[in-house]
């Protein structure tokens, strides 16, 4: 699957295989596998990169249980590692203010990770709020051996993130944290689960933010990293975001989220992208 150079593949599937939860996906010498439901049924899928600085691409090997499933994958892959940004552009927008300059001359070419599962996105969302990436790993993993399916052991034994139904018959009995995070998680799976609630890639960002913020427990954050995820929206800068704040902060950027939300306005409209920028730049 080519992609448009400058391509920072090493950065996204760093960022997907540090959010990896076990049986899930996992991320081992630069490979990144899952497993995925399709519109027909189930796949799995490794990714790796290839091809050129100049010349990039990613080596993505699958199994599908229906052949029609191929399109939708491949699909999902060039939206989950962000193939198709126009990065030349990008980077070229973003390295006119100064204080963002260095950090793009760094990694040339920075993605916004994607979805293989809008659903999906929104329940670790939900469940990844204001704790640390390994106690939501911990968390994530716990429900998924819990409620979802495995596939058989001749395709890896794999575990399917469980579906919105799953988690609103059983999730109850598996979640843990405060309770007011638990209802809202249960909240969620119940309108997904009856089509109250529903998630579409092809929809604007505000119709998705205004649907999921008129649902009690969902705050702006979460309608913003959904809406830059599952849409690829690329233009979201999440300044109530700590580890956003404090990696503008090491940039000599503002760290206080209206001063932030302000400077940034003139990142538009690729502040998705700034935004990967100052996480970048708080990792190290």
């Amino acid at each position: 699957l080519p992609a448009r150079a400058p391509f920072d593949g090493a950065g996204v599937l760093g960022f997907l295989g540090l959010r990896a939860v076990a049986g899930v996906e996992n991320f081992e010498s630069g490979v990144y596998r899952r497993a995925v439901r399709l519109p027909a049924g189930t796949a799995t899928v490794a990714l790796s990169l290839a091809g050129t600085p100049e010349a990039p691409f990613v080596s993505c090997a699958a199994t599908l249980d229906e052949l029609a499933d191929l399109a939708p994958l491949v699909s999902r892959v060039r939206r989950l590692l962000d193939l198709d940004a126009d990065a030349a552009a990008i980077d070229a927008a973003l390295a006119a203010d100064p204080a963002l300059a260095p950090a793009v001359a760094r990694v040339p070419g920075i993605r916004v990770p994607g979805s293989m599962s809008p659903e999906e996105t929104l329940f670790r969302a939900l469940i990844g709020q204001q704790i640390s990436v390994a106690a939501a790993r911990t968390l994530l993993g716990r429900l998924a051996e819990a409620l979802g399916d495995r596939l058989p052991a001749e395709r890896g034994g794999w575990t399917l993130f469980p579906t919105a139904a799953q988690i609103a018959a059983g999730g109850r009995g598996v979640l843990r944290g405060p309770v007011a995070r638990i209802d809202t998680i249960m909240r969620v799976a119940e309108a997904l689960a009856c089509g109250e609630l529903w998630l579409d890639v092809g929809e604007s960002k505000e119709d998705l933010s205004a649907r999921l913020m008129a649902v009690k427990g969902i705050g702006p954050w979460t309608a913003g990293y959904v809406s830059m995820r599952v849409l690829g929206s690329p233009d979201v800068l999440l300044t109530s975001d700590l580890a956003i704040r404090q990696g503008a902060a090491r940039l000599g950027l503002p760290d206080a989220a209206v001063p932030l939300a302000a400077h940034g306005a003139a990142w538009a409209p690729w502040r998705s992208y700034a935004g990967m920028h100052l996480w970048r730049a708080l990792a190290g």
